[in-house]
């Protein structure tokens, strides 16, 4: 099984990988944990942008993607935390780290078709619908935009040693009997 993990660090992030303790995922998984960096990279290198633009100019850009590529370090720091906690909790699991500066939810929903995840892992912060509207959401993009199934960890309520709680939607047909099983 192919999991990508998206992490940025704040407590959805890291309700979703506790959750993923109480998933039931098997023993055998091939993990990537992935932090992203909102921002945008300039795709050439200093001497393409020097050639079509000012001094002055360069010299903005410059500094802009230094902050950028200051930006994906500190993502590839994030996701190698991540990791380790992930692997603390599925040793057995294959799990590697990649950090990209982009727009988040894009990101992640490229990585996971390209990489033909079979889960994809993303906290929510819970806010609200004007909220999503005026902030957008990056699990809200993912769980709609994605090929891919995707698991949406939120903080529990309840006690960590509670039993798991699942629903499952039934209507008869083949593939509602093989979510049962």
């Amino acid at each position: 099984m192919k999991i990508l993990i998206a992490y940025d660090g704040s407590s959805c992030a890291d309700a979703a990988l506790v959750d993923l303790q109480g998933a039931g995922l098997p023993p055998e998984v091939e993990a990537i944990v992935i932090s992203v960096a909102d921002v945008w990279l300039w795709p050439g290198s200093n001497q393409e942008a020097a050639e079509s633009s000012t001094m002055l100019e360069m010299a903005g850009v410059t500094r802009a993607r230094i902050r950028a590529l200051q930006a994906v370090e500190e993502a590839r720091a994030l996701a190698a935390q991540a990791s380790e906690r992930v692997r603390a909790c599925f040793p057995a699991w294959k799990v590697r780290v990649e950090a990209y500066g982009e727009s988040p939810a894009w990101a992640i929903i490229r990585k996971a078709n390209e990489w033909k995840a079979d889960l994809v892992v993303v906290g929510s912060h819970g806010r609200s619908a004007f909220g999503r509207l005026i902030l957008g959401s990056v699990s809200q993009k993912v769980v709609t935009e994605a090929s891919r199934s995707v698991r949406v960890g939120r903080g529990r309520v309840l006690p960590s040693n509670s039993p798991v709680r699942i629903v499952i939607g039934v209507d008869g047909s083949p593939g509602s009997e093989a979510a049962v099983r």
